[in-house]
C-alpha cells in the first residue's frame, strides 16, 4: 500500500479531500495539519510517501513555505489551495510542482483525484522522448519526470528502434515531426507496425508543422498532435489525458477478455489473441501445444462444500497458471471446470513436466497443510495435443479427446498421444 501526504488544516477540506483520495486503489492518505506535522512525518524514515498533496497557508507556513519542505523530500507537490495568486503560481510551476489546483468547485475535487490516480500510475510507465534538439529533449523530459513516469531519451530513428525492446512498459512516445535520418512519419509506421493504438500513446509535436501535416499525422497512427509552443500545463494535460484513455481501454477489454474468478483469459480471449498467437507461431515453424484441463470431481467439491469454496478451488488453479505458466504461455479457463493452457515452444516432455508442476502444487494447496485443506487433496485431468496441430480448433479437438482418455483412464492422469 502507497502513502500519500495530505497537508491541510482545514478539517472539513481535510475530510472531502480523503474521501476522495479513498477511493484510489492502493493509496494511504497520511494527513498533516502544518508545516510541523508534516517534517515529523518526513521525518520518519518508517514513513515514505509517494505524492504530497498541500495547501498553501497553513497556521506555521502561511505563504506557501510548506512546498519546499515537500519538494526538498522529493515528492512529487501538488498543490490544492483556495488561494489564487498568478504570480506565485508562476513561481510554484517553475519549482517543479505538478500542478496548481484551485479550491473553487466540485469539478476541481475530481481533477485532484485524476491527477492523483494519474502521477500514482505513471511510476510503472516508460515514455520515451524522441527529438534531435538536445534543448527541447530536456525541457520535454522533465516535464514527464513531474508526473513520476520512467522517462528514456533517442536523438534518432535508428536510436528509438534500438530501444523500443529495452524498455519493459512503454505505453508514450512523444516524437518529434522532423527528424534525422527518417521523418517522423516513418518512425510513427515503425512504432504501429509494433504496437497498436490502444497500447502505445503517440504524441506528435512539431514547431512549424502546418494543419495538413497536423491532420496527415493523426491519420497515420498519432494519438494527438501539439505544437512546441503550447505551456507546460496543455503539454501535460493532453498527456494524461491520452494515458487515461489507455487505461479505460486496457479496463474495459481485461473486462471483456478476462475470466472474473481467475484473472486469466476467458473463451472469447482464447479465439482471438490466443488463436493469433497459435498462427504466428505455426507461421515461425514452432510446435505450440495445447493443454485442456480438467479438475477431478469437481461436482462433488460444489455439493459436499458449498459453491464458495468451489469457487476458491477455482481462483487457486488459476494463480497456479499464472505462477506457473511458461512466459509465452496462454492460459484460459473455459468455463465451470475446464481450462485450456497453449504453450508455444514447448515440446512433448516440457509441455508434461509443467502439466505435472500444476498438478503437484494443486494437490499441496487442497492437502493437509495447504489453505484448502478441507477439500482433500484435489486432483487434474489433462489432454495434451501433438503441438503440430494446423489450427488451434485441430489442436483443441486432439487435446479434448485425450483428455476424454485421461478421465476415463481413472483421472489424475495426462495423455499426451
Amino acid at each position: 500500500m502507497s502513502q500519500i501526504l495530505l497537508v491541510e488544516d482545514a478539517s472539513f477540506f481535510e475530510r472531502v479531500i480523503r474521501r476522495h483520495l479513498d477511493e484510489i486503489d492502493g493509496l494511504e492518505v497520511i494527513s498533516a495539519a502544518s508545516r510541523a506535522e508534516a517534517e515529523v512525518l518526513l521525518a520518519d524514515p518508517a514513513f515514505e510517501p509517494v505524492i504530497a498533496l498541500v495547501d498553501l497557508t497553513l497556521p506555521d507556513a502561511p505563504n506557501g513555505e510548506i512546498v519546499d519542505v515537500t519538494l526538498d523530500a522529493g515528492l512529487p507537490t501538488i498543490v490544492f489551495s483556495g488561494r489564487f495568486d498568478e504570480k506565485l503560481r508562476e513561481t510554484l510551476l517553475s519549482k517543479g510542482i505538478v500542478d496548481y489546483i484551485l479550491k473553487d468547485s466540485p469539478a476541481s475535487l475530481t481533477y485532484l483525484a485524476t491527477l492523483v490516480r494519474r502521477v500514482h500510475a505513471n511510476r510503472g510507465i516508460d515514455a520515451l522522448v524522441i527529438d534531435d534538439s538536445r534543448i527541447d529533449t530536456e525541457v520535454i523530459a522533465r516535464r514527464l519526470e513531474l508526473y513520476r513516469l520512467r522517462v528514456h531519451t533517442a536523438a534518432s530513428y535508428g536510436e528509438a528502434i534500438a530501444m523500443l525492446d529495452t524498455l519493459e512498459n512503454l505505453r508514450l512516445v512523444v516524437l518529434d515531426y522532423i527528424m534525422p535520418e527518417a521523418d517522423g512519419f516513418e518512425l510513427l509506421r515503425a512504432l504501429r507496425s509494433r504496437y497498436g493504438m490502444n497500447d502505445l500513446a503517440v504524441i506528435g509535436l512539431s514547431s512549424r508543422a502546418g494543419p495538413d501535416v497536423i491532420a496527415r499525422f493523426l491519420k497515420s497512427g498519432a494519438n494527438d498532435f501539439l505544437p512546441k509552443s503550447c505551456t507546460p500545463e496543455e503539454f501535460m494535460l493532453r498527456i494524461s489525458q491520452n494515458l487515461d484513455m489507455l487505461d479505460r481501454i486496457q479496463t474495459l477489454s481485461a473486462m471483456a477478455h478476462g475470466d472474473v474468478l481467475t484473472g486469466i483469459s476467458n473463451r472469447r480471449h482464447l479465439f482471438s489473441d490466443g488463436n493469433a498467437l497459435f498462427e504466428r507461431t505455426r507461421k515461425a515453424g514452432e510446435a505450440i501445444t495445447v493443454a485442456a484441463i480438467d479438475i477431478d470431481r469437481f461436482k462433488s467439491v460444489n455439493d459436499r462444500h458449498g459453491h464458495e469454496q468451489g469457487d476458491a478451488l477455482i481462483r487457486q488453479f488459476g494463480e497456479l497458471l499464472r505462477t506457473l505458466c511458461p512466459p509465452r504461455a496462454f492460459p484460459a479457463r473455459l468455463g465451470g471446470d475446464e481450462f485450456c493452457v497453449l504453450l508455444p515452444g514447448l515440446d512433448a516432455q516440457a509441455s508434461l513436466e509443467f502439466v505435472t508442476r500444476l498438478r503437484e502444487q494443486l494437490q499441496a494447496r487442497t492437502g493437509v497443510t495447504g489453505p484448502l485443506s478441507m477439500l482433500g487433496p484435489v486432483t487434474i485431468s489433462a489432454g495434451l495435443s501433438a503441438g503440430t496441430e494446423p489450427t488451434l480448433h485441430a489442436a483443441l479437438r486432439t487435446a479434448d479427446m485425450r483428455l476424454y482418455a485421461a478421465k476415463h483412464g481413472g483421472r489424475n492422469r495426462t495423455v499426451a498421444s
